[in-house]
Order: C-alpha cells, then sequence, then structure tokens
C-alpha cells in the first residue's frame, strides 16, 4: 500500500459512507476485543459520506480501529464516532487503553516506527499501521490528528474534505 502511493497510482475514488464502513470494521475486530476483553461502540452518523477509493477508507479505519483494540487494557473500550463540521467530514476513533506517550506522539505516523517495542513484537505488526493511514489520508486531502484522552486512551480525529454538492466531487 505504501509502495503503491509512493509511486503515484490512485484508485478511483466513489462515495464512502464512514458509518457503513466503521460497522463493518468493528464487526471484524469483535472476536479481537472480546479475546482481549474490550468493548466496541460506534455512533454511526447519516450523511458521513466521503469521495474515495473504498479499500482505502477500509485501511485507515481499520488501522485506526484495530491499534486502538490491540493497545487497549482489558476493560477498556473503543468508540467510532462521524460529523460534518466546517466543510470536512470528521472521523473520531477513540479508546480507553494505555495512550501513547507524550514524547512518541511526534513520531507515530514514521514508516517502522513503534511505540512500545516489547509490547509490539507481543501483539504483532510492522510498524507501518499509521504510516499507512497518515499517507492515506493525506492522498484524500484531509488530515489526521492524535491527542491523549482525558482519563486515558488515545483520540485520533480525521478530517476528510466534505464532497461538492451536485456530485461533481474532486
Amino acid at each position: 500500500d505504501l509502495s503503491r502511493r509512493d509511486d503515484g497510482a490512485a484508485a478511483p475514488r466513489t462515495p464512502v459512507d464512514l458509518a457503513e464502513v466503521s460497522a463493518s470494521t468493528l464487526r471484524l475486530l469483535a472476536p479481537l476485543a472480546e479475546k482481549l476483553g474490550v468493548t466496541l461502540g460506534c455512533e454511526p452518523q447519516p450523511g458521513c459520506v466521503i469521495l474515495a477509493p473504498e479499500d482505502d477508507v477500509y485501511q485507515i479505519v481499520f488501522n485506526l480501529a484495530e491499534n486502538a483494540v490491540k493497545y487497549n487494557v482489558e476493560g477498556g473500550s473503543v468508540d467510532i464516532r462521524m460529523r460534518k463540521e466546517g466543510g470536512k467530514v470528521l472521523l473520531i476513533v477513540e479508546d480507553r487503553g494505555i495512550g501513547i506517550p507524550e514524547s512518541d506522539l511526534p513520531n507515530i505516523f514514521s514508516r517502522f516506527y513503534r511505540v512500545d517495542k516489547a509490547r509490539s513484537r507481543e501483539r504483532g505488526g510492522s510498524g507501518l499501521g499509521l504510516s499507512i493511514v497518515h499517507d492515506a489520508v493525506a492522498a484524500l486531502g484531509g488530515s489526521i490528528e492524535v491527542a491523549a484522552r482525558e482519563g486515558g486512551g488515545t483520540r485520533f480525529t480525521v478530517y476528510f474534505p466534505e464532497p461538492e454538492k451536485g456530485g461533481g466531487g474532486q
């Protein structure tokens, strides 16, 4: 995926409903969440549609949600919300897990960067997930922010451009 983006290969953009992608992603992650004792939640918002390659949107949502589940605590939770705001469509993936140390936040979107090497080996992964998310969001003309959640955990907010009215799109 990173190589495809590096080469500038772009898949066609179609209307993609974030509520549908989020619900589908959580269904896929339910067995892992149950095994780890993590509760999943989704607040679908109708009309949160973006123009994007569908596979890219699934990858963005899945990578963020899977990390939130894998790096959580027993009894923790992961919630996905979406809304329209100021010409943008926001996707918020929030967990009440172990969080990310403040000193690591500037590096988490770098390729192969891992916050806790020992825990990452134990839970799998290559250190590419957040880099893929960052690059996919940027390719769609969006941006992503990460912040510590009050009370523990992490909140990722993705800002996608809202499609133009009339179906013209981008």
